[in-house]
């Protein structure tokens, strides 16, 4: 593993630090002081140094002010660090040194500027470009943010965070999800053209196809059943039609052979030739009434169909944003529950602050006496047990004090991240019962369109020709004639009444004859239907088939996705000791998608406390490092909400904390190994 150690670094005009020299322990050093003495600035500096940005990685203005906040002119500002590299296959006690320096000088003339930037390797002045260089071969920048910060890696976005997570195990092989079991194959055969979340999703489209198919035929059945003539003895009314239209057809002969005559005939012939006339019309008028009516349905329901469909989105959209709003509450409660613990933290805090507050000091006497021969201690050595005595109960007592102070300061911030986290809740409460209110509106306006169109039903084929003038003109016309056909011309009575029964008994057949045709024309409908009946039975049994064979798969290529799921997850969190990575979530559905979250103990990384996120960046950072086989020095600023930060043999800390201190003080104490 390659290793590189910061020794020293120099900053002269550097943010407002006019010079300064820091030399680092091999193992830790740790910066402390009150706010505005610059140990942030410090931490800058070692990435701008390097890389020539701050600490996150920002552009960064390093040129020094004046009280009046003005730049003071034409000074260098530098900054110049000492580190040391060690290569894996270096001897012992071999190792390269460099010292790389920034340096900015600038010229005024007038209100104009001028920057002059230099780069220098083991003080010898070089290119930008050859800078970058050196600094890249000894580490890349961005290997040395991702294991030099706590913060770095999770602050990027979850797919770039899952995706380097991904290169740090080997492929999930199909033999290690499947273990030999034959129910897996046809996934197995399926990934050879296409991964799993792709397979899912086939499945489903396929699903979800099937599904609307077999849907629908129970609608298609009960239209059809209410379609359906009810059924007759199709044989007996054929023999009854027979029968009727032979009777019909004597009958029209008598009567032609009483009606035989010259001037009758012609008369005749005429009056039937203008019926025929008026009854074509008729039929005309008929068939445009019957086009003309459908016409009409057909637009008519696509009028319902489509106030119906905007009737449905409506609806559904004041169902999501009312889900919406149910959610706001459970999410308010949550956070109010968080806050009465807070409230009652902060309360135990300031009762135990006042408790070590009241704690005095007190020397027992019997402690001035040998324990052994109980005779007198001297003076001095009882003076100097009394003093060393006070002194620890102070330490301890001021301690506590500090670390009872740190503890409030957490439970005030996070106090203060909760109420603004119910503030905003409160604004989106208000923009979503906004739009809850508009959608409301909406799904009004679209409901009463429906009734509009549901009430303007079309104009049946009947109504039509009741308002057709014409169509009246030419039936009370086909009346007239038919009456004056069927008046006899210098007939005596005889005659007379022998055509009345004849043209009476025609009437009556007619109309039987008119209802037989009636009743035998829907055999055609019904046999019709009943065949679509039975195809929809045999559909819907085909259907389901298919349902079920494709929930099988569903089922089966699931638990092979969840399987791998788990699998990869548990490759990924062997590779470290203090937290744990969810890479995937679980949707409303039940579905896995890729994500990425950090976790320690069951709890989010952003819900995690200073201490815990400081923790858990260290172990990120440490396990990243042993991935690219470099250490690197970790710089971990704001350390006090963290007093004891993990750490690792061969890995060098700075470590910046706020104290009372008016002055920066520079410590190198060992530090701790991680466990």
């Amino acid at each position: 593993m390659k290793k590189i150690l910061f020794e020293k670094i120099k900053l002269l005009n550097f943010c407002g630090i006019r010079d300064l020299e820091i030399n680092f322990g091999e193992d830790l050093t740790i910066i402390s002081g009150k706010n505005g003495l610059g140990k942030s600035t410090i931490a800058n500096a070692l990435t701008y140094v390097l890389f020539g940005t701050d600490l996150k990685g920002n552009a960064l203005d390093i040129k020094t002010f004046d009280k009046e906040r003005n730049i003071i002119p034409e000074i260098e500002h530098s900054v110049e660090l000492t580190l040391r590299c060690i290569e894996p296959d270096d001897i012992q006690g071999e190792h390269d040194d460099f010292v790389f320096k920034r340096t900015l000088s600038d010229k005024w003339t007038g209100n104009k500027c001028t920057n002059t930037y230099k780069y220098f390797i083991n003080d010898e002045v070089c290119t930008a470009g050859d800078f970058k260089k050196c600094v890249d071969s000894i580490c890349p920048e961005v290997t040395f943010r991702l294991c030099s910060s706590a913060t770095d890696f999770v602050s990027r976005p979850w797919a770039e965070q899952r995706k380097f997570l991904q290169m740090l195990v080997p492929e999930i092989t199909t033999d290690a999800i499947t273990q030999g079991d034959a129910k897996y194959d046809f996934v197995v055969e399926a990934l050879k053209k296409q991964d799993i979340e792709t397979i899912l999703h086939h499945i489903k489209y396929k699903r979800t196809e099937i599904q609307k198919q077999l849907d629908e035929i129970p609608i298609r059945l009960q239209e059809l059943n209410n379609t359906l003539p009810e059924a007759e003895d199709w044989v007996l009314l054929s023999t009854y039609l027979a029968v009727n239209k032979a009777s019909l057809s004597d009958i029209s002969d008598k009567i032609s052979n009483i009606k035989t005559g010259g001037a009758a005939q012609v008369r005749n012939e005429g009056i039937r030739k203008q019926l025929e006339f008026q009854r074509n019309r008729i039929d005309q008028m008929e068939k445009g009434a019957r086009i003309q009516s459908g016409e009409q349905e057909v637009k008519h329901g696509s009028a319902l169909i489509t106030a119906r469909t905007a009737k449905s989105k409506a609806q559904a959209m004041v169902d999501e944003l009312q889900a919406k709003m149910d959610g706001y509450t459970d999410t308010e409660l949550h956070i109010k529950q968080q806050l009465e613990d807070l409230e009652r933290q902060k309360k135990d805090g300031a009762k135990l602050y006042d408790e070590a507050s009241a704690e005095q000091w007190e020397w027992n006497d019997e402690d001035s006496f040998c324990p052994h021969c109980g005779q007198p201690l001297p003076p001095k050595k009882v003076l100097k047990m009394k003093r060393d005595s006070e002194d620890r109960f102070n330490e301890r007592k001021a301690k506590r004090l500090k670390n009872l102070v740190t503890l409030a300061g957490n439970i005030k911030s996070d106090i203060t991240k909760h109420q603004e986290l119910l503030e905003q809740l409160n604004e989106d409460r208000t923009t979503t019962t906004n739009q809850l209110t508009e959608a409301h509106k909406s799904l009004k306006e679209a409901e009463a369109h429906y009734v509009e169109v549901e009430k303007e039903e079309p104009k049946s084929y009947t109504e039509i020709l009741a308002a057709n003038e014409n169509y009246k003109q030419a039936c009370d016309e086909v009346k007239r004639l038919e009456k004056e056909l069927n008046t006899p011309v210098a007939e005596d009575e005889e005659q007379q009444k022998m055509l009345s029964d004849l043209e009476q008994q025609s009437k009556s057949l007619s109309e039987k004859l008119d209802n037989l045709n009636s009743r035998l024309a829907k055999k055609e409908q019904y046999d019709k239907v009943t065949s679509r009946i039975e195809e929809c039975k045999k559909n819907k049994e085909t259907y389901q088939n298919q349902l079920d064979e494709l929930d099988e798969k569903l089922d089966i290529a699931t638990d092979y996705y969840q399987h791998s799921c788990s699998l990869l997850e548990d490759e990924v969190n062997k590779h470290f000791r203090f937290v744990q990575w969810s890479l995937f979530k679980t949707n409303l559905d039940g579905d896995k998608k890729p994500f990425c979250e950090c976790y320690h103990d069951g709890v989010p990384y952003s819900r995690l406390n200073g201490a815990a996120k400081v923790n858990a960046g260290i172990d990120i950072a440490y396990t990243i490092a042993k991935f690219y086989d470099v250490s690197v020095p970790m710089i971990l600023d704001e350390c006090e909400s963290n007093l004891h930060p993990i750490a690792k043999d061969g890995y060098q800390q700075i470590r910046l904390y706020v104290s009372h201190d008016d002055k920066l003080k520079i410590e190198t104490p060992a530090k701790a190994v991680m466990e």
